[in-house]
């Protein structure tokens, strides 16, 4: 029987993919270098500490990785302050369906606390959410298993009790890494992404509760 439901945050409870695009884009062009799309969607889902270091080795970037993750930190602040942010479409929807199913609800993200709690109390979720795990709180991002065994133990469950909802390759392989039964969730603003370690693959947040229910969800 399934226990709990973990959320990734970028490009799932909110369609933020495409600001942290622009966000990478902007430092990497400010260190002159000619970055566009094709740029960074490789690195989708990787954390700061781990993204920065391989842009400056692979694009010959002249700040260090401690230079490159400030500057990075100040650009998210400044996007995202200057964004009207709102939950991805049937994200409510989901998020009352799974309380209303007396189910435990995470969040498994590699971005920052401060940028969780920011996105969570800009978007009105905060009250579904009974923990939160950051990259922040582990020593290897994903797709290594440690973000989702922290938050399933913040749950209080076995991995095998527990379901990820992730959209990008490298959050999947972290889920299934760690033992969770993985829906994945096609976002068309989040590119490039292999579905094929998923367990489901959906493309609408309203397709989640029944594969939820078929999983056994419930306390």
């Amino acid at each position: 029987m399934k226990k709990a439901i973990i959320f990734d945050m970028d490009g799932v409870l909110i369609d933020s993919q495409p600001l942290h695009y622009q966000l990478d884009i902007r430092v990497i062009q400010a260190c002159g270098y000619p970055a566009n799309l094709a740029t960074v969607t490789p690195y989708t889902g990787i954390s700061n500490p781990d993204r920065w270091p391989k842009y400056r080795e692979e694009l010959n970037l002249s700040p260090t990785p401690e230079q490159l993750i400030e500057m990075a930190e100040q650009a998210m602040r400044d996007i995202f302050n200057e964004t009207e942010l709102v939950p991805s479409p049937g994200i409510p929807a989901l998020l009352k369906g799974i309380k209303e199913m007396n189910l435990h609800c995470g969040v498994a993200s590699a971005s920052s606390h401060e940028l969780i709690e920011l996105v969570l109390n800009r978007t009105g979720i905060t009250q579904y959410f009974d923990a939160i795990t950051s990259g922040e709180d582990v020593s290897v991002s994903k797709p290594a298993p440690d973000v989702y065994l922290r938050a399933a133990g913040k749950a209080g469950y076995s991995p095998a009790q527990c379901i990820a909802i992730e959209d990008s390759a490298v959050g999947i392989l972290s889920a299934k890494n760690a033992g969770l039964t993985c829906i994945g969730y096609k976002n068309p603003n989040t590119y490039g992404q292999d579905f094929t370690h998923a367990d489901y693959v959906v493309d609408h947040f309203d397709q989640c509760i029944e594969i939820i229910k078929k999983l056994g969800g419930t306390l």
